[in-house]
């Protein structure tokens, strides 16, 4: 790790310095800077600079870019017309009669709650529909509500979540699962959203770094609403951080006998969530820590306090495979929706 007393430039990884230089040295004998970079320079700032100048030295390619995109744009609009769904606004009769029975269950500031998150979700899809995705030469994948099925029964209707269509507790975990997929998923696919020298890619990532705080509040305010209903239930939390990992994490404690398919769709949506090791570079090599074992923390409590604080510090991020098994069963039709 480094010190305080250690140079910057000198806790980055030989090779990676290698390229950086490389790079540094192709600028200042007149090759192109993206705006980033120009930006950081600017500023005086080394942090931005040497972030810009990986970037540049260990891009993605326009098609990777492209693809995270739209495999964003299949999200957002589960996510969007779930919560139509719920409102009743949805343009599928079928799909706002389904939720007319836990519709009548939902508290008034609770609705309104969903109402915004919907504007949220909606803003962000046509965001990627005329914008983010049109700007790398794509279009957005085909999709509308007849294409979901929120009972995660991949078209049947009659899947594990089919009681979050009838029962509040119900509706208010899925809620919660879907806005912690997309916190997960979007952590997991920033860093291919890197492009060489293309400011479109800083459009790209800035956007989507955005919309991942969104879902990081979503996420925290329905896990605040489900306390505020269950005030005896220490499961869950007024806290908005993810605490745990599997179905612990996802504060199942008020769900009775939860269907055997629900269980193991929380235990991959949190899997792997009580991760407290990360990989750093120490100054010479590649190293991993254990968080909840360093010193110096400034957690009141024995042991357990100290892995839950380095547990919650960090959301831990879901490959693309991991999301596709997660959101598969939510989709009709998936393999002609862009699922492989």
């Amino acid at each position: 790790m480094t010190t305080m007393n250690q140079p910057m430039l000198d806790s980055v990884d030989p090779e990676i310095m290698d390229r950086l230089v490389t790079r540094r040295d192709a600028i200042r004998h007149g090759a192109s800077v993206s705006s980033t970079v120009a930006a950081g320079l600017a500023m005086g700032s080394v942090p931005v600079v040497i972030a810009a100048l990986s970037r540049d030295a260990f891009a993605q390619t326009p098609s990777a870019v492209l693809d995270v995109l739209q495999f964003a744009f299949i999200l957002e609009s589960l996510e969007n017309e779930f919560y139509r769904a719920v409102l009743g606004t949805s343009a599928v009769a079928a799909q706002n009669a389904a939720f007319a029975t836990v519709r009548a269950q939902i508290p008034a500031s609770a609705r309104e709650v969903f109402a915004q998150i919907q504007k949220h979700e909606q803003q962000h899809t046509d965001f990627l529909r005329s914008t983010a995705i049109p700007l790398f030469g794509g279009t957005a994948p085909r999709l509308d509500a007849n294409d979901f099925d929120f009972t995660g029964g991949n078209g049947s209707g009659n899947g594990p979540f089919l009681q979050a269509t009838t029962r509040l507790d119900h509706l208010l975990l899925v809620a919660q699962a879907v806005e912690d997929t997309g916190v997960r998923a979007y952590k997991g696919q920033a860093g291919r959203l890197l492009i060489n020298g293309d400011d479109r890619a800083d459009v790209a990532l800035e956007s989507a770094l955005r919309i991942h705080s969104v879902e990081a509040r979503h996420a925290a305010k329905i896990r605040r609403i489900r306390r505020s209903l269950n005030l005896g239930d220490t499961s869950l939390r007024f806290s908005g951080y993810v605490r745990g990992g599997g179905v612990a994490a996802a504060g199942a404690g008020n769900i009775s006998n939860p269907p055997a398919g629900a269980v193991a769709a929380l235990g991959l949506i949190y899997g792997g969530e009580d991760n407290t090791v990360h990989t750093v570079f120490n100054g010479s090599a590649a190293a991993d820590i254990d968080a909840a074992t360093l010193s110096g923390m400034e957690v009141i409590g024995d042991a357990t306090a100290r892995r839950d604080a380095a547990m919650m510090a960090f959301d831990e991020p879901l490959t693309k495979e991991q999301v596709i098994a997660i959101v598969r069963g939510f989709i009709r039709d998936d393999a002609a929706r862009g699922l492989p």
